[in-house]
């Protein structure tokens, strides 16, 4: 096997590590990994053809009192967009009033200007208003869609050539989204229908399966629109547990019989995208697909400096000032997934000792 392929497995593995036992990165079909091709796919077609490439990240905690962004999604996308950027290719981090001080926090820690930030708005500001938890047409998505218009008709939006969701939560499932996936065989409708129940459909769900739906504003939309527009924009999903855009890529019934919690079924977002990026923790899919293209554009010395020390800090600073929680214990510290910094960086560390940057 060529070099360059032997490095890009080992970053994949090391992305794929699941010690918070989410399932679907870990998953095999016939011997080979589920998406097993879609590091190297997503990393080729950026390295070779991104001009403008669009971030979106930001999934919600909901809390007694208060609704904090998570510590998985808001690091990864920094890191991403700043490999990127330092290979001349223009970047926005697009999300909701949720993470975007995150985003800002973050760029001024990296040297990227915090107006590359965009904020989609909700549909309405009041969080029980019935258009923010509705999807029923015609008027579910009357605000996001003039946004999402606006964005794509505006000077980066025209140039856009790559559109990225990482740890991004997307509604689940229908029955017809379900019945139309790409698959060998029939769809599992029964299955579908008993797993399922039709408060839980076309909802933002988080991993326990309660609704974030109202606080999570539409920007699944920017996909659908772009997913059914005439121009060519390449989409690409890095996520861990099921629920976030670009899980619509795999079939349902596999991520119902594979994730440990047993809610699979109900949580699995319905939004497909281009390429999907499978991880343990989706951070990692992000400093893994930041890896591979500067692998593939041979500028891995551009990271020299973006080690471990530097991200530890980046998101010990995130948590302090961009008031991140950690998703699972919804414990305002700097832990990503439940797992001590110790732990989570490894990933990190193994991926540059691959690119041949760290002993």
């Amino acid at each position: 096997m060529p070099r360059s392929e032997e490095v890009l497995r080992e970053i994949d593995r090391l992305a794929r590590r699941d010690p918070a036992r989410r399932g679907i990165a870990a998953v095999e079909i016939a011997g080979r990994a589920l998406a097993a091709d879609g590091l190297a796919n997503a990393a080729a077609s950026l390295a070779a053809e991104a001009k403008s490439v669009a971030i979106v990240t930001g999934f919600c905690v909901v809390g007694a009192r208060e609704i904090h962004a998570e510590t998985d999604g808001p690091p990864g996308a920094i890191y991403l967009a700043r490999a990127l950027h330092a290979l001349g290719i223009e970047i926005s981090l697009v999300t909701d009033s949720v993470a975007s001080d995150a985003l800002r926090i973050g760029c001024e820690l990296t040297s990227l200007d915090p107006a590359i930030v965009v904020e989609c708005p909700f549909e309405a500001d009041e969080r029980e208003t019935h258009d923010r938890d509705s999807m029923e047409a015609p008027n579910h998505s009357t605000a996001t869609d003039a946004w999402v218009a606006e964005f794509l008709d505006g000077a980066v939006g025209r140039r856009l050539t790559h559109l990225i969701a990482i740890e991004r939560a997307g509604p689940s499932h229908t029955l017809e989204s379900m019945a139309t996936q790409t698959r060998a065989g029939p769809p599992p409708e029964a299955l579908f229908l008993k797993e399922t129940t039709p408060d839980k459909r076309d909802r933002c769900l988080n991993m326990r399966g309660e609704s974030i739906h109202r606080h999570t504003a539409k920007i699944h939309r920017l996909f659908e629109i772009v997913e059914s527009g005439p121009r060519a924009i390449s989409t690409i999903g890095i996520v861990d547990g099921g629920n976030e855009i670009g899980c619509g890529t795999i079939p349902w019934e596999l991520i119902h019989e594979s994730t440990p919690s047993g809610r699979g079924g109900q949580i699995a977002c319905r939004i497909a995208t281009n390429h999907t990026v499978l991880s343990g923790v989706s951070n990692w899919g992000g400093y893994a697909l930041a890896t591979a293209v500067l692998h593939r554009r041979q500028q891995t010395s551009l990271m020299c400096d973006w080690d471990t020390n530097s991200e530890r800090n980046c998101i010990e600073q995130l948590v302090r000032y961009g008031h991140l929680v950690d998703g699972i214990t919804a414990l305002a510290e700097p832990t990503v997934d439940g797992l001590p910094m110790e732990t989570y960086l490894q990933a990190l560390a193994g991926m540059r000792r691959a690119v041949d940057l760290e002993l």
